[in-house]
């Protein structure tokens, strides 16, 4: 499975950073939680035709990471949600050079958010997608094309070769 077919370059962000800037170095920084890194992949998500209600997948999305949050461990932070929001399965990358700090069980940075949503009925192709994004995420030298990545087009090759 290439995971190419659901995740297109306008819906990744390789500067995470700047949306959450730390609190010293900005007095009016908006600071990264759970919630607010989850409802900044959800714009990124709504950039895609598939997409059908913008504030209800941003509340399904946002809900479902508040009742167990996808904060994997290793520098990664998977959101996702099945919705009746999504026409098909989109994905969204941002990353982090600095790290978010959202309390990931191992206390370690956020540095790879990836955000999933699928329509609830194909439990196939969402089943799919989320065993082959685990097989990239256990690979270390995708991860390490990821984090390193300058252009959002290595993004795309790093997680779909």
């Amino acid at each position: 499975m290439n995971l190419n077919r659901y995740l297109k370059e306008e819906r990744i962000d390789l500067g995470l950073d700047a949306a959450f800037p730390a609190p010293d170095d900005d007095e009016l920084a908006h600071p990264a939680t759970v919630e607010s890194v989850t409802e900044h992949m959800c714009d990124l998500l709504t950039r895609s035709e598939a997409v059908v209600n913008e504030s209800k997948l941003r509340l399904d999305l946002v809900n479902r990471e508040r009742r167990t949050a996808s904060l994997l461990g290793n520098g990664l932070f998977l959101p996702h949600v099945r919705t009746l929001q999504a026409r098909r399965l989109v994905m969204a990358v941002g990353v982090s050079a600095a790290g978010l700090p959202l309390g990931a069980p191992d206390d370690e940075p956020v540095r790879l958010v990836i955000a999933l949503v699928g329509p609830t009925y194909d439990d196939k192709a969402y089943l799919q997608v989320y065993k082959r994004l685990s097989e990239k995420l256990s690979d270390e030298d995708s991860v390490n094309a990821v984090l390193q990545a300058e252009q959002a087009g290595e993004v795309v090759r790093a997680l779909s070769g």
